[in-house]
C-alpha cells in the first residue's frame, strides 16, 4: 500500500468518524424518551415513615437556646433532691460522656485535653470549663442552661442530644451539683429601680 493510500484511507476514516459523530441522535418511534414518563414534583411525593429509633429534626425542641431566660428557667425534673438511683445513673453518664474531657472530678484535667505548655504540648485548642472545685462554672449556670449545654452543644463541645435520652441528661446535671462547688445560687433579683 503506498503512502497516498495510507493517507487517503486515514482521512476517510477521519471524516466518516467526524460523520458519525456529529449527527444528530435519533430514536425509533418505539423508543421512551424522558418527557413522556411520568413524572412528580419533588414536593408531591408521599414521604415514608421514620424507623422506629431514628432522629428527627424535631429533635431540637423549643426553648433549646441556654442563652434565652425561658431556656434557662428549665427545671430539672428530679427536684433539688433526687434518688440515689437517679445520682447513680447520672454519675454512669458522666463517666460515659463527660469524663473524657472534663475529667473524673469534672475538674477539666482529662487526658483528651489536657494542655502541658511546659512540656509543649497542645491536645486540645481551648481547655474545658471546670465543672467543679473553686471557680467552677457549674456555679453561675441554672440546670437549664447546663441541661441545653449537653443537648445541644456548645462553643466546641458537641451535643450528646442525639446519644442520651432526656432523662439521662437530667440525671447526668443531677449527678454534676452534687460535685464540689457546683451547687447553683441564682442571681438576686433585679430591683426597681425608683421612678
Amino acid at each position: 500500500m503506498s503512502r497516498f493510500h495510507l493517507h487517503a484511507a486515514s482521512g476517510l476514516a477521519l471524516v466518516g468518524l467526524a460523520a458519525g459523530l456529529s449527527s444528530p441522535a435519533r430514536a425509533f418511534p418505539w423508543d421512551w424518551d424522558m418527557v413522556d414518563n411520568d413524572f412528580k414534583r419533588a414536593y408531591e411525593w408521599q414521604m415514608a415513615n421514620l424507623p422506629d429509633g431514628a432522629v428527627t429534626i424535631d429533635r431540637y425542641v423549643p426553648n433549646a437556646d441556654r442563652m434565652t431566660p425561658e431556656g434557662q428557667a428549665l427545671k430539672n425534673p428530679f427536684g433539688a433532691h433526687p434518688s440515689e438511683e437517679v445520682l447513680a445513673q447520672g454519675k454512669h453518664m458522666f463517666e460515659v460522656y463527660c469524663q473524657a474531657c472534663h475529667g473524673v472530678e469534672g475538674k477539666g484535667n482529662a487526658p483528651v485535653t489536657h494542655n502541658d505548655p511546659a512540656n509543649n504540648v497542645r491536645r486540645y485548642p481551648v481547655p474545658p470549663p471546670m465543672l467543679s472545685g473553686t471557680g467552677a462554672i457549674t456555679a453561675a449556670r441554672s440546670d437549664g442552661y447546663i441541661y441545653l449545654t449537653i443537648r445541644n452543644g456548645g462553643a466546641i463541645m458537641p451535643a450528646y442530644g442525639p446519644s442520651m435520652e432526656d432523662p439521662e441528661i437530667w440525671a447526668t446535671v443531677a449527678y454534676i451539683r452534687t460535685l464540689e462547688g457546683a451547687q447553683y445560687t441564682p442571681p438576686p433579683a433585679p430591683s426597681e429601680a425608683p421612678r
